[in-house]
């Protein structure tokens, strides 16, 4: 599951610039995407990836079944980086180049 800061989505949109700043102090994974997170930062098999966010419709029936409501916010707060591989690097500081020469926002 993608990690939340207290800020509820949707969110202002960041700048590559304070993303790579955020992925560079933050523990994996990390989510990316505005004004919802779209895409997440993982490590997997020793390299890094940024993978597209998967929202899993049992986890969605599970969260309806337990609570009243359903909302972007939970979407994000479900979702996995587990969909489409967008970019690939064997270290961090390697996907932070293939990031910066990336469109942006992912």
């Amino acid at each position: 599951m993608m990690r939340h800061d207290a800020v509820m989505a949707p969110r202002a949109p960041e700048s590559k610039a304070h993303f790579i700043a955020r992925l560079r102090t933050s523990t994996l994974p990390v989510g990316v995407g505005s004004p919802h997170f779209s895409h997440g930062v993982v490590q997997e098999d020793g390299v890094f990836r940024v993978r597209k966010l998967v929202l899993r419709k049992e986890k969605v029936d599970a969260y309806r079944k337990d609570h009243s409501t359903f909302m972007p916010e939970h979407a994000e707060m479900l979702s996995e980086p587990i969909g489409d591989v967008v970019l690939e690097a064997p270290t961090l500081d390697a996907l932070i180049k293939k990031l910066e020469g990336a469109r942006w926002p992912l």
